[in-house]
Parts: C-alpha cells; sequence; structure tokens
C-alpha cells in the first residue's frame, strides 16, 4: 500500500463529536506521525482564516478541529503554532481580531500552543515553478520544523474548488494575495500557482487535514457532509473530495498536478476508514466551470487595477536592438519579437503570460527593458518591509 496516496476518512456528524480527537489519534498513528513527530518539535498548523467571522460560517477552520489536532500533538510532545494569513490588512490589531473571532484564541488559551504573531515575510525562489518563479511568504515558516495543513471545503464563484492545496495560499501575506490573484486571467494559472507553492514546501508540509463537516457549496451556501479526511499528499486529499463532491478532475487542480508528475490522475487516491461513496451528495451544489475560466469578471478593473499596483517589465520599441535574448530565455513565451514600421526587430511583452520573473530585466544585454514600479506596488512593500523591521526590532 502506498502511503503517499492515502486518504483517511471519519464520519462526524458535528464539531461537537466527542471524537475529533479520536479521529486525528487515529490516523497520526496510521500514518506514522507517532514516528516524526518528536518531542519540542516545532509545528505549524497551516488553519485557514480569510476572514474575521464567526467559525459557524463555515469560511475558516472550526475551532473544534484545530483543537483536536493540538490535544493530539501535544500529547507527543510538540510545540503547536496556529498560524494563518487574512485577506485584508496584515497587521497585529487586524491579526488579533481574526484570532478572537474565528475561536482561535480560545483554543490557544485552552491548549498548550501559540498564535503567530511574526509579521515578517521571507521569499525563495522557486526555479520549477509554473506560475511564478519567487514566492514571498509568512517568515512563521522558519520558525518551524514542520508544517500541517488545515484546509477546508469551499467551492468559490470565481476560484472553483478550494480544499486542501488551496490552503496553503494563504501562506502569502495580506495583500499580497489580492495582488498576485490580479496577475491570473484563468483558474488554470491560479491552480498552477498553488502547485508551486506546494513544490516549494514539499520538505515542510507532512501532514494534511480537511474540514468537511460543513462544507461550502455553489452559491455559498452550507451544506453538511460529515467529512474529516486527512493524507500525507495534499493533491491525494484534494482528488478525494473532488471525487466526493462529483467534479471532473480534468476541471480541477488534479489534472495540472498530474501533468506536472505530482500525482497519478489513473490512480490518485486509495481510501482508509470510511467507504467514500457515503459521503456524496448527488444534489451538491456546483458551479460550472473549467481550467479556462476566467477568474475576473470586470477585465476593465483588472487592467485597471494591474496597472496600478503591479510591478512589471516594460520594453520602449524605439530603444529595442533586436537581439531577441530576452525572447529566449522567457521561461513562458510570453516575449514576441515583432517588426515595426520600418523594418526592425523589437520586443513586446504579453503581460497574460508573464510570471514577473524579471529574467529579461536582469539579463537584457543593452539595458533597455526597465522595471516599471506603481507606487501601489511600493507602498505594499514599503509596509511588508516596516511589518518585517518592527518584528525584528520587537524582538
Amino acid at each position: 500500500m502506498d502511503m503517499k496516496n492515502l486518504v483517511s476518512l471519519y464520519n462526524l456528524d458535528s464539531y461537537e463529536d466527542s471524537n475529533v480527537k479520536l479521529a486525528v489519534e487515529s490516523s497520526f498513528c496510521k500514518f506514522n506521525l507517532d514516528k516524526i513527530i518528536k518531542p519540542d518539535m516545532k509545528v505549524l498548523l497551516k488553519v485557514c482564516l480569510p476572514y474575521s467571522v464567526l467559525p459557524d460560517s463555515a469560511e475558516t477552520s472550526h475551532p473544534a478541529i484545530v483543537q483536536g489536532v493540538v490535544e493530539v500533538l501535544s500529547d507527543m510532545g510538540a510545540k503547536c503554532i496556529i498560524a494563518d494569513s487574512p485577506y485584508k490588512n496584515y497587521t497585529q490589531s487586524y491579526l488579533d481580531s481574526v484570532y478572537f473571532k474565528t475561536g482561535m484564541l480560545e483554543v490557544a488559551n485552552s491548549s498548550d500552543c501559540e498564535l503567530n504573531h511574526n509579521l515578517k515575510t521571507f521569499s525563495i525562489d522557486t526555479p520549477n515553478g509554473v506560475q511564478t518563479k519567487s514566492l514571498t511568504l509568512l517568515d512563521a515558516l522558519n520558525d518551524v520544523d514542520v508544517i500541517i495543513n488545515l484546509g477546508k471545503i469551499k467551492l468559490d464563484e470565481n476560484l472553483g474548488y478550494l480544499g486542501s492545496s488551496a490552503n496553503l495560499f494563504g501562506l502569502l501575506p495580506g495583500e499580497m494575495k489580492t495582488l498576485v490573484l490580479n496577475r491570473m486571467n484563468t483558474i488554470e494559472d491560479f491552480n498552477n500557482y498553488i502547485i508551486d507553492i506546494v513544490d516549494a514546501l514539499k520538505d515542510k508540509l507532512i501532514f494534511n487535514i480537511i474540514d468537511g463537516v460543513v462544507a461550502i457549496e455553489a452559491g455559498n451556501s452550507q451544506r453538511m457532509l460529515s467529512c474529516l479526511a486527512m493524507s500525507e499528499d495534499a493533491f491525494s486529499l484534494d482528488s478525494a473530495i473532488i471525487k466526493i463532491l462529483g467534479l471532473n478532475y480534468e476541471n480541477t487542480i488534479i489534472k495540472l498536478a498530474s501533468e506536472r508528475g505530482f500525482i497519478d490522475i489513473e490512480n490518485p487516491f486509495e481510501t482508509i476508514g470510511e467507504d467514500l461513496d457515503k459521503f456524496r451528495l448527488d444534489d451538491f451544489a456546483l458551479y460550472d466551470y473549467d481550467l479556462n475560466t476566467q477568474i475576473h469578471k470586470n477585465k476593465r478593473a483588472q487592467k485597471s487595477y494591474f496597472y496600478s499596483h503591479q510591478e512589471r517589465p516594460t520594453i520602449k520599441p524605439n530603444k529595442c536592438k533586436g537581439c531577441a535574448v530576452c525572447s529566449k530565455i522567457c521561461p513562458t513565451n510570453a516575449i514576441m519579437m515583432k517588426y515595426d514600421k520600418n523594418g526592425e526587430l523589437y520586443a513586446e511583452i504579453d503581460y497574460k503570460k508573464c510570471i514577473f520573473c524579471k529574467k529579461c530585466y536582469l539579463e537584457c544585454p543593452y539595458e533597455v527593458v526597465k522595471m516599471k514600479t506603481p507606487l501601489a506596488y511600493k507602498k505594499l512593500h514599503k509596509d511588508i518591509n516596516r511589518f518585517n523591521k518592527e518584528n525584528t526590532e520587537s524582538k
């Protein structure tokens, strides 16, 4: 039996179910986490806290699930840190309000775990990335030994299926997520970005748990699935949930993960515990979308946001020497060589394909590729640098 694609399924009829801890404990044992987690090991619990809302909204990790995981890890001698970055301002005051309203503060107060207050960020290169060649992530990742990912089951009107792997998008700081999303045009772009994140974290991400006790279906309505699912592999876990919801792999992140060699789409998972069919809902409301579905409904607003917020390479045709170096090194073929009215070659950038890796800027032998940095982009990075500096000084 391949442990990597193994998915354990448990039936939980409510968040008051006393079996939450038992289910987590049983899975940890089956996946040999009791041999991986050592006493005093620091574990980052990547919960889902995109907004400051009450737990019964089903938009965030439920404190009962987090509490059960914390208790099991504490019994193993691990030190837990609960962490996520909400979509709004990544500030101490707003983060505190999120922790309070979502019930995470209560979890921390009733158990031996911490809430992340490290507002610093760090950047890493993703040389194998398809949608990005670098990531800006929460510095809390550098404070821990391993990551356990606690996602939610959601269907989003714009982004489609959001599950285990997509939960890691929350490791981008605050408004950086909005900036990154605005670069993307389709659901395929978003899912490739998520795969880039999973790949970048593969050495630390040891386990994935998804809360489907209450799920979000199309129309932002709540549905009881009564399912708690766990796996070593985020894509295997998503495969099982996608099967439960009745989605087609060809329209989801699983197709892309398969094409990139992260999962075998013909045999993406094997279940233990409850039978998968027990959780199927034939009338679970789904959105009509595929990987080519446009993320942004208002293209004019997207374009306006792009030009006011996004740092980007620019090439003036009358300055370009036509050497084609930038076109040859571009990893996404976003730079095309064209002829002007005088028959001279020049380079033109297609921003729909550009992943802003700066290779053209760094490699141009004539230094005619320039970086355009709008004020809003400067402000965002100024805020991030300020958070980093303040957090460093406070230590």
